[in-house]
């Protein structure tokens, strides 16, 4: 499966931004900004992730053309 990098790059900034904009937003209840900054934060790791994966694999198709 081809990862598309600029794809992943925009993902990444976009749930990394988000992950800023709740931190600093006040919430009326903590767990609901705690549970957001979760799963906005496993995103972006996720997205960090996918873009290791992807260039490693197009170092090794440069590898072995």
């Amino acid at each position: 499966m081809k990862i598309n990098k600029d794809l992943v790059d925009a993902v990444m900034m976009m749930s990394f931004i988000c992950l800023v904009l709740v931190g600093t937003s006040e919430f009326d209840s903590e767990t609901t900004q705690h549970t957001i900054m979760i799963l906005l934060g496993a995103i972006t790791v996720a997205m960090v992730a996918l873009r290791f994966i992807g260039s490693r694999k197009q170092e090794n198709q440069e590898l072995t053309d």
